[in-house]
């Protein structure tokens, strides 16, 4: 099968697809990270000291508190995440339906000169718009895969800085195109 416009812009709503459920999933699974870490320092903050007033009864029943409310805040960033995700699936099933429908009843004017002209001008660039969307979709899912591991804040600079490189190439390369 030929590249055409068609194909490329369905593979870069693909791409772009990808990508947002990756910064999703690093959403969440940050989230998660610091409510759990956020939680576990409460309640090593309320074992370690002895505070005035407050009893062994009193301690238990904050740290209780506090899981509960850890609890609905993570099922509360579950379901919104599960949400955004689905709302990523509509939108680009909804784009790559409607490109399907617009490649369909354009399939006439496949074979025009003028046309012809215009897709030949217009492939490199579109080309070039997968490349950039491939470059940002593996650039989410190395943050993704990072935020999943136990690093540290540092890998959000360093996808950051791959997605600003990847722009700038792409730049570069449209320019000598």
């Amino acid at each position: 099968m030929s590249t055409t416009l068609n194909s490329i812009a369905i593979d870069v709503v693909g791409q772009y697809s990808e990508a947002a459920k990756h910064l999703v999933n690093a959403y969440r699974v940050g989230t998660q990270r610091a409510i759990n870490g956020l939680g576990g320092r409460y309640e090593h903050l309320l074992e370690s000291r002895k505070l005035p007033l407050i009893t062994e009864e009193v301690k238990s029943a904050f740290i209780v508190s506090q899981q509960r409310l850890s609890g609905l805040v993570l099922d509360a960033i579950t379901r919104t995440t599960d949400r955004a995700e689905e709302a990523v699936d509509q939108l680009s099933s909804r784009a790559v339906n409607g490109m399907e429908a617009f490649g369909e009843k354009t399939a006439w004017a496949s074979e025009m000169f003028v046309v012809n002209a215009a897709r030949t001008i217009n492939l490199p660039a579109a080309k070039l718009s997968l490349g950039i969307a491939n470059r940002v979709n593996n650039a989410t899912a190395r943050l993704s895969a990072r935020v999943s591991s136990v690093g540290t804040a540092k890998p959000v600079a360093r996808a950051a800085s791959a997605v600003k490189t990847a722009a700038k190439r792409a730049r570069r390369v449209a320019r000598k195109a």
